[in-house]
């Protein structure tokens, strides 16, 4: 695997510009890459003004940039340009100093107005710098990250999606494979299970098809929380729930291609637990969450239940939407913060008169992140 550096060029602390780079930070490391990390403002200001390649800790950071693999670089636009702090980074590097290495360059920005602040100020630059391959980079809306107090980062779809697709496809250039191809059009599949416009696979916990669906879980999770629990390592409830005669696991596939999955568990003997629900980054929009619910809501029946019940964190509201899009009922107030509520349980009938309104959810310990995409 490769090592990459990422330059983080925000003088801010705890900006979006280094919770963006967080996320794509999170991403590589998932995929099996080391990632490390330069932030300019951490060095000695005195000698990055001066371009003292003698101090320790500036010859350190150009050292890191040499021997990478490749290069993840961030910035905030200013006056519809990178960031003067990474202009200074980079003025003291080698002219080829990115020479034989793919670089991704990511932007933040209050106003579409900058959307244009990657290729026409900073890629130049990056080329100039003898980059190998300059990945396509986005531009990235400070109002779609949203920073939480203890480090967690909600990041909206609009761009969540488009920044996993370049990081992937930029991770994919770093292999010298070619870049990922997404469907063309946004195709949409039916939203009734059975439909053979998609695969459904029923798998085993460690089948080689979940890897995508519990590697981006991880990461997600991760992000959104900011910080590692059961949780994130998804390790809260132990695998064998999801087997049969219980439980089941199952993935949608398209083309060969892991595209969406989910599980259900045993919650009492007549309400299934749905757990693991994900749709992958570059699949979105096109119905899939939607599909995912009615396949399990019938592998659900098929296993003798009569409703479902769910929770999901406070910080997927994409899951919120998909759930109440689906037909289920939240047992909480949806008017209220949901940072207030903690996880959001929300439940179905699967058969008529399966007494959902009378229903008591047993006690279960609190949960910080539950079924959510």
């Amino acid at each position: 695997m490769s090592t990459i550096v990422t330059i983080a060029g925000s003088p801010s602390v705890n900006s979006s510009t280094d919770a963006l780079l967080s996320y794509v930070s999170r991403r590589i490391t998932g995929a099996g890459h080391t990632v490390l990390p330069v932030v300019i403002r951490d060095l000695p200001a005195q000698a990055l003004l001066s371009a003292d390649v003698n101090d320790s800790a500036i010859a350190e950071a150009v050292e890191a940039v040499d021997a990478a693999d490749a290069v993840v670089v961030v910035s905030p636009v200013y006056k519809a340009a990178y960031s003067g702090l990474l202009k200074v980074f980079l003025d003291l590097l080698p002219q080829r100093a990115f020479r034989g290495k793919a670089v991704l360059p990511l932007v933040t920005g209050g106003s579409p107005a900058h959307v244009l602040a990657v290729d026409y100020a900073l890629r130049p630059v990056l080329t100039s710098l003898g980059a190998d391959h300059v990945g396509q980079g986005w531009f990235v809306l400070s109002s779609h990250i949203r920073v939480y107090p203890d480090g967690g980062v909600l990041i909206d779809p609009a761009s969540a999606g488009p920044v996993a697709e370049v990081t992937e496809n930029f991770l994919a250039a770093l292999a010298r494979h070619s870049p990922v191809q997404l469907p063309p059009g946004p195709r949409r599949v039916s939203p009734v299970a059975g439909d053979p416009d998609l695969s459904v696979l029923y798998v085993e916990p460690g089948d080689p098809e979940l890897a995508p669906l519990l590697d981006d879980l991880s990461v997600e999770y991760t992000t959104r929380y900011g910080r590692v629990s059961a949780y994130t390592q998804l390790t809260e409830v132990p695998v064998t729930d999801f087997l049969p005669p219980d439980g089941a696991f199952l993935v949608l596939t398209e083309n060969g291609e892991t595209v969406a999955g989910g599980a259900i568990r045993r919650y009492d003997d007549a309400t299934a637990e749905v757990k693991r629900v994900w749709t992958s980054s570059r699949h979105r929009r096109r119905g899939l969450g939607r599909r995912l619910m009615a396949e399990l809501e019938r592998a659900a029946l098929d296993l003798g239940y009569r409703r479902i019940h769910l929770t999901t964190g406070p910080r997927q509201p994409e899951a919120t939407k998909l759930y109440l899009a689906s037909g289920y009922q939240a047992r909480f107030d949806v008017t209220a913060d949901p940072e207030t509520i903690g996880p959001l349980a929300f439940a179905k009938e699967l058969v008529p008169g399966a007494g959902l309104a009378d229903w008591e959810q047993p006690e279960r310990e609190p949960e910080t992140v539950g079924a959510g995409r």
